[in-house]
């Protein structure tokens, strides 16, 4: 009998823990409470709900401890009773995150004060996450991850998204945003509802894909050439919202529910992004084992991804610019530069994705092997640009950057940029060549640094 506790395991112990930790903190807080358009609840039915929370967390965590140290809960009989009771115990925290985030109202807690709708709905959301990972936990106990650090990510991109969903459909209600106008709470609805479902499809696809008993059925349909397409167009249709979402965002006010301002939109807008496009890239090297050979890659694709994100950040955060020494910046060229930071991350990450590809000829695979190098050359160079030009920036609608936080802008562009160049360069299936130019192209920019940081 084996004993330890796998990634699996580890990881269903920490939910446990989370589930128990809010148990408790609504222990201490139960009392008598007004749940705007429900009334009120009496503070002994509170402390039940509070309680029942704490005891499926304490469970959650004693399971996976028990599977670890005493392998007999794999015995038939006991496996059957215990699994039953998990599953039953998962799906009843899932339900109960989706009740909240449909009954949430403004709550007034007798002895603590007023919490909005927007906290309970968030807190719903969360619940609903932790019991739907529990139940992939659980459900997938016994198979083995080949990467559990790819697989994990995966799996939580896609709950993030889920997550997100919930709590945009949630809150819906008339929104009017800043240089738009009103936007319907049905329209708002719908786009958080659609929002769940590809975090859903995403979620379902990391876990049929490993299921002991679906996995058999389904794989001669689901090859790994079609799920990295599948994956591929869901990624692609979160990531495009995200782009286009931060195009759009402004100053946000949701009847009865609150306001935040643009720049808080913007960066929600382009983690959206960044979830929907590091997911056809994590599903490219989940069958890659955790190691030397695994760590250039996944390196190189997130130095990438997060430049990415940056230049959608950007993008969304475009307005009239005034630099201190330089003078005055459009809008226009402001997007602009977000744009091409954005296009050449991209183009650097579709030439990742390719590399490896049979269908590539001689001539097509030298220039796939290239491009990452000449674009992420182009991007540490333009950050060694930022780097020597940092001054005081005030920008319309956001506020002043000072000149510290300019110059930390453009040294992180190089640095991510010449960690992506030189792990690029300890990929497989790379010539001698292509290594060695990929190499000195990381070292050149990473040593004119200093030298732009004295300037």
């Amino acid at each position: 009998m084996r004993y330890g506790f796998s990634s699996r395991a580890t990881i269903g112990i920490i939910i446990g823990w989370i589930v128990a930790f809010v148990g408790f903190f609504a222990l201490s807080i139960s009392n008598s409470v007004v749940v705007e358009g429900i009334g009120g609840i009496m503070g002994s039915t509170f402390f039940l709900a509070a309680l029942q929370l704490t005891t499926i967390g304490i469970i959650l965590s004693i399971v996976w401890v028990l599977k670890g140290i005493m392998p007999r809960l794999e015995q038939p009989m006991i496996r059957k009773l215990v699994s039953i009771s998990i599953y039953l115990v998962m799906g009843l925290l899932a339900i109960e995150g989706l009740v909240m985030v449909y009954l949430a109202g403004d709550v007034n807690l007798t002895g603590f004060g007023g919490v909005s709708k927007k906290y309970i709905v968030l807190i719903g959301a969360l619940l609903f996450a932790l019991g739907t990972l529990s139940l992939r936990q659980w459900r997938l106990r016994n198979v083995p991850s080949v990467n559990w650090l790819v697989d994990t990510l995966g799996s939580l991109a896609a709950t993030m998204l889920m997550v997100e969903g919930l709590t945009v459909v949630g809150i819906a209600n008339t929104m009017n945003l800043q240089g738009t106008g009103g936007i319907l709470g049905s329209t708002v609805f719908n786009a958080g509802a659609q929002l769940f479902v590809l975090g859903a499809l995403m979620f379902m696809l990391w876990t049929i894909i490993q299921d002991p008993y679906l996995a058999p059925r389904v794989s001669k349909y689901l090859t790994r050439r079609w799920s990295l397409v599948i994956m591929v167009v869901l990624g692609g249709m979160v990531a495009l919202e995200g782009i286009i979402a931060s195009t759009i965002a402004g100053t946000v006010v949701i009847d009865d529910i609150g306001g935040a301002f643009k720049h808080y939109i913007v960066a929600g807008c382009a983690q959206l992004f960044a979830l929907g496009l590091i997911a056809p890239l994590l599903w490219k090297v989940r069958e890659i084992r955790l190691g030397w050979k695994f760590m250039p890659e996944f390196t190189s694709m997130l130095a990438m991804v997060i430049l990415a994100f940056e230049g959608v950040f950007a993008m969304g955060l475009a307005a009239d610019t005034h630099i201190d020494g330089i003078g005055g910046i459009l809008e226009s060229t402001f997007r602009l530069a977000g744009i091409q930071l954005l296009v050449l991350s991209s183009i650097g990450l579709m030439a990742w994705l390719v590399k490896g590809s049979p269908l590539l000829g001689k001539w097509p695979k030298k220039i796939v092997t290239s491009l990452p190098i000449m674009v992420l050359s182009i991007a540490a160079l333009e950050g060694l640009a930022v780097v020597v030009m940092a001054a005081n920036i005030t920008i319309d609608e956001f506020s002043g950057v000072g000149e510290k936080y300019v110059l930390l802008g453009g040294a992180q562009m190089v640095i991510l940029s010449s960690l992506a160049l030189f792990f690029w360069a300890r990929s497989e299936g790379l010539s001698v060549r292509f290594k060695m130019t990929s190499t000195v192209a990381a070292a050149f920019v990473l040593l004119m640094l200093p030298i732009a940081l004295v300037l």
